[in-house]
């Protein structure tokens, strides 16, 4: 199985949502100095796995919005929130994902040191092989 995060950025990619390219303005892992407006993807750790016998992972994801606007980070925040919150029964490589939730509400960070706002949110995961 791949990283959740790097599931979690081809989801957000994907035709369903549609909410950025992959090495444009989605990235995973790592948060580049541009462009100006972004999401990135961090994998956040989880909780212990159902079983040893089974693979059944419980991971969560941060997911970071960067934007030169607030309302328009805000905004993107807040549409993959809508997105991710309660999407169930979703493949992804040899991956399946149960369900993703928010585990918090948007996140407000404040302003990075080029004055762009930052918004987080964090979501916890059931997924397992296909």
């Amino acid at each position: 199985m791949n990283s959740p995060a790097y599931d979690v950025a081809n989801i957000l990619e994907s035709t369903a949502f549609g909410l950025g390219v992959i090495g444009t303005d989605i990235f995973i892992g790592r948060e580049p100095a541009s462009p100006d407006n972004c999401i990135t993807v961090f994998d956040t750790g989880g909780y212990e796995p159902e079983s040893s016998d089974v693979v059944y992972e419980l991971p969560t994801v941060m997911i970071k919005v960067r934007n030169k606007t607030y309302t328009n980070g805000y905004a993107k925040i807040a549409a993959i929130k809508a997105a991710l919150h309660k999407a169930a029964n979703i493949a992804e490589g040899t991956t399946r994902y149960i369900a993703i939730w928010a585990q918090s509400d948007i996140i407000t960070l404040g302003y990075d040191d080029n004055n762009r706002a930052l918004f987080s949110v964090n979501f916890r995961i059931h997924r397992t092989g296909v």
